[in-house]
């Protein structure tokens, strides 16, 4: 298999503002998009936000590697992981970089915050300074309060975890008692857990994303010799292939704001089987089409908050950089220009527009 599952990670996305101030010109640019991404333009991994006009600014600064931004719901707040005071933790702060605090005060070493679509809370993964155990944690911004998600006891992660739309449940990869990787389900209060992909192969599975109506979560899975993107009814247990019969690498899938296509990344297009393009497919599978088109490497799609446009990652300029396409004309703009890696991007959410 050319293209493997840990491929997932490709490093985050970097872009802001530089007119002021800054908070209220990105009140001013709700239409545009911001984006939050990591860039090492400045030597380490820092949080910036690009406004969709071609501004960028940096969010975080110093000695340390910030990574991961993930949007509150209302778009005034910005969840990420940095290791400023030694071990890797969750960080809050305002988008204009001012409020920092943590989220947590214990001595585990935090990843992948996802910020749940009601503002109330964010989960990330919580492991032991000795990597003995790796837990899905739910902590509320309110109280503090947080809930523990151990499920059979093996190792959760790494990619976020994501939540349905009604904050009521997440989806998330975890490991089985083989050792490989599955999607597990489960309630915000950590009830009714339950693995829903084993299913359909006996190899590794990742990159859950849940429909916008929750009725659905789809996935890549390792075939053999291909990745597949499956989507499984939450209700019946039923998994549909979605790819069937293409054997080529598939990446991210990402339903769109509608619930009516999915982003994702693939090789199919590439008579060598390595190089990644940005797709667009029906949500059943069908009408898939090529948006990026490009020799060199395309990947990570982000649906923008409208689902007018893909937001994805290219190394078409030598470095990681970040690109958006609209879908109606397939008109590709550039978002950030620098000499650098611009990754992570996470657009923001559609509560603002």
């Amino acid at each position: 298999m050319k293209k493997e599952l840990s491929k997932v990670s490709h490093l985050a996305i970097v872009a802001a503002m530089l007119c002021a101030p800054f908070g209220q010109a990105l009140a001013d640019a709700k239409a545009k998009d911001p984006i939050a991404f990591v860039s090492l333009r400045n030597g380490d991994a820092h949080i910036f936000i690009a406004d969709g006009a071609g501004h960028d600014q940096a969010l975080t600064h110093g000695k340390s590697v910030n990574t991961q931004p993930a949007w509150a719901a209302d778009g005034t707040r910005l969840a990420f992981t940095s290791n400023r005071e030694g071990l890797t933790k969750i960080y809050l702060m305002d988008v204009d970089g001012s409020n920092l605090r943590r989220l947590s005060t214990d001595t585990r070493i935090e990843s992948a915050p996802s910020w749940a679509p009601d503002g109330s809370a964010v989960a990330y993964y919580s492991r032991s300074v000795d990597g003995a155990d790796v837990d899905l944690r739910i902590t509320e911004i309110a109280s503090g309060k947080t809930v523990t998600i151990r499920g059979n006891g093996l190792d959760k992660g790494p990619e976020a975890a994501v939540w349905s739309n009604d904050s009521a449940r997440l989806a998330f990869s975890g490991a089985n008692e083989h050792g490989k990787t599955e999607i597990w389900i489960a309630n915000r209060d950590g009830t009714e857990q339950r693995e829903i992909s084993s299913k359909v192969s006996t190899r590794h599975k990742g990159h859950a994303s849940i429909s916008p109506d929750g009725k659905q979560v789809v996935y890549v899975a390792d075939m053999r010799g291909s990745v597949a993107i499956v989507a499984t009814d939450l209700e019946s247990g039923k998994s549909t292939i979605l790819t069937e019969g293409i054997e080529a690498a598939h990446e991210n899938p990402r339903w769109s704001p509608d619930g009516k296509q999915i982003a994702f990344a693939s090789s199919r297009d590439d008579p060598q089987g390595t190089r990644l393009d940005i797709f667009v497919m029906n949500a059943d599978g069908s009408g898939a089409r090529n948006l990026s088109r490009d020799p060199h490497e395309d990947f990570n799609p982000q649906w923008s908050a409208d689902g007018s446009h893909v937001v994805f990652n290219s190394l078409r300029t030598g470095t990681a950089q970040l690109f958006s396409v609209e879908l109606e004309s397939g008109t590709t703009e550039r978002i950030t220009n620098n000499g650098s890696h611009d990754m992570e991007q996470s657009p923001r959410p559609l509560a603002l527009h």
